[in-house]
């Protein structure tokens, strides 16, 4: 929720409670704002795709941009995963380490940070399609 500031004027804008209640009010949904954590699975025990596919979060971030801290993780042999936002275009899985990329053995999980576009969808591939599940841990909305 954005700020609703208070237009204070000397003289004539009251300190009253209602203007200071405004002033607290604000900060703590600022704050409810500014990071939510969800712990919530968004692809359960499934194979992973080799080709870039899209990956609807919006049910758990809602329908806006998003930057997101997923955990993955992997049950059965090694692979290599990425994630991008939707619609980009640069390529992002090779042998380079990067807060969206991780390269995980079996029963090992990682976390990778990631936004989302405005529909609160991201992109991933993975180097085979291994079992795979992602939760969302946490996420900050863009606005």
């Amino acid at each position: 929720m954005p700020y609703t500031k208070t237009n204070w004027v000397a003289g004539v804008t009251p300190l009253s409670e209602a203007n200071l209640d405004n002033l607290e009010t604000q900060y703590e949904s600022a704050m409810a704002d500014i990071l939510t954590v969800a712990e919530t699975e968004v692809f359960a025990v499934a194979a992973a795709p080799v080709a870039w596919t899209d990956l609807n979060i919006s049910a758990v971030v809602g329908v806006n941009a998003a930057l997101v801290l997923l955990k993955i993780g992997v049950t059965v042999n090694p692979t290599n995963y990425a994630f991008r936002i939707n619609g980009d275009g640069e390529p992002v899985l090779s042998n380079n380490y990067a807060a969206n990329r991780v390269n995980l053995l079996v029963n090992e999980f990682a976390y990778v940070v990631c936004a989302t576009d405005a529909n609160g969808i991201l992109e991933w591939i993975a180097a085979s399609n291994r079992q795979t599940t992602i939760d969302v841990v946490a996420y900050v909305k863009r606005e």
